[in-house]
């Protein structure tokens, strides 16, 4: 860990903000040899970093991954404008089922909240969804986060009038689906989970 963190050329400060771990017990971790801390605090660093720990008691049946949530609303809508994001907390997905679903791991991944209503029945406000940020080919149908101009939106891409188009597709009629020029479109990934409160 000591050495990711010195590639990573961040400062203690910074990775405290991002992982929600204290000054302290990150200083002490980088300034005295053999230090250890709790199991929680690596997880969290781990993650703020981009990579995975992977420490597992010996009889751990259910080994986990952490995805990263931050703290950024995708529009379903007409789109939302994002100024910053901020690493807030994370995911925890069983190891296989994250595998099952992406190749993905850390910072290639990312957990953020929806709010409007362009996407339900599918996805619904307040729902939270994982994206996979190394899928980013819009000739492949599916859900995807995108930034037209400065507008954050999740939409469902399909087929559009011509070679260099597709169209942007809201799930249901209260929004007409715009048919737009790929090069209009910046892909942020795309949706590989959802889940909501009950």
């Amino acid at each position: 860990m000591l050495s990711a963190l010195e590639a990573s050329g961040m400062s203690v400060a910074e990775l405290s903000r991002r992982s929600g771990v204290s000054y302290d017990a990150i200083n002490k971790v980088k300034r005295r040899e053999g230090a250890s801390t709790s199991a929680e605090n690596a997880s969290a660093i781990a993650a703020a970093l981009g990579f995975e720990w992977d420490h597992q008691e010996p009889d751990a049946p259910n080994p986990t991954a952490l995805v990263p949530v931050y703290d950024i609303d995708v529009s379903a809508g007409h789109g939302s404008i994002v100024d910053a994001e901020e690493h807030i907390s994370n995911l925890a997905f069983s190891k296989r089922y994250l595998l099952d679903m992406t190749s993905a791991r850390g910072n290639q991944l990312a957990a953020i909240k929806v709010r409007g209503d362009s996407m339900t029945p599918t996805i619904q406000h307040e729902d939270m969804v994982v994206i996979d940020m190394t899928k980013d080919n819009l000739d492949y149908d599916g859900l995807f986060v995108i930034r037209i101009g400065e507008a954050l939106q999740i939409k469902r891409i399909g087929r559009g009038s011509k070679r260099t188009s597709v169209m942007v597709i809201a799930d249901n009629s209260l929004y007409p689906p715009v048919d737009t020029e790929r090069t209009e479109i910046d892909v942020v990934g795309k949706v590989i989970w959802y889940g909501r409160k009950v």
